[in-house]
């Protein structure tokens, strides 16, 4: 076993498969993460852990165009169908045959802050992915939450992991401070759809404890 380098016009991914391994997480991720964490997450799992980076965070990621926040900030494109055609037609179908995938996994995406809105909001538009983890999810996002208190999720199978920082509902910004009340909406409102969801809030800000929350989202959804 070992992790592969792995680049997709300008997407890059670092990935790791234990022999024999039927499912993955994919993670999109803003920044490099430490391929010693992808090796010991997969060998734990014995699943495959890819880390893909390079999307524009702010762009790529949003599902229709907005207002930057804070005010000020560049507004954001809403390139989100753009990018998931790409994701599920070409970045990873060629991340699986490079690493030995012969049939489709079983797959997870796990996002965090405006990758966790994405992953949430691609999961209403395809089963491409069965599980999803949003850690922090930017469903402070303009329109969102009254957008997805109106989506159907009858037939969704698989599980939601979603994680909250504590702190985050208090922050100053007073769009960000939403976060906390949009999150427990768009949790009541998958539950009573019969989703199987997982909200736990944790110690900490936005930003602290990025590991440890990416082995709680490995653990809850492999």
């Amino acid at each position: 076993m070992k992790i592969e380098k792995i680049s997709i016009g300008d997407l890059d991914c670092l990935a790791c498969r234990p022999d024999n391994a039927r499912k993955a997480a994919y993670i999109l991720y803003p920044m490099d993460i430490d391929p010693a964490f992808i090796e010991t997450a997969a060998l734990k799992h014995g699943a495959t852990i890819a880390v893909i980076t390079g999307m524009d965070w702010d762009d790529d990621l949003t599902p229709w165009p907005a207002a930057g926040v804070p005010e000020g900030s560049p507004d954001f494109k809403g390139h989100a169908p753009e990018f998931l055609n790409a994701l599920v037609t070409s970045a990873i179908p060629e991340i699986e045959s490079r690493i030995g995938f012969a049939d489709a996994p079983t797959r997870t995406l796990v996002g965090v802050s405006l990758s966790g809105l994405f992953a949430l909001w691609q999961w209403t538009q395809s089963d491409f992915f069965r599980n999803i983890a949003t850690l922090s999810g930017s469903f402070w996002y303009d329109g969102f939450e009254p957008w997805l208190l109106e989506q159907s999720f009858a037939d969704k199978a698989g599980h939601c992991f979603m994680l909250l920082g504590d702190a985050e509902p208090k922050a100053k910004n007073p769009t960000f401070a939403t976060v906390g009340a949009c999150t427990e909406a768009i949790a009541a409102h998958l539950r009573t759809q019969g989703v199987d969801v997982d909200f736990s809030m944790v110690k900490g800000n936005h930003y602290q404890y990025a590991r440890q929350r990416l082995e709680m989202a490995l653990e809850k959804t492999l």
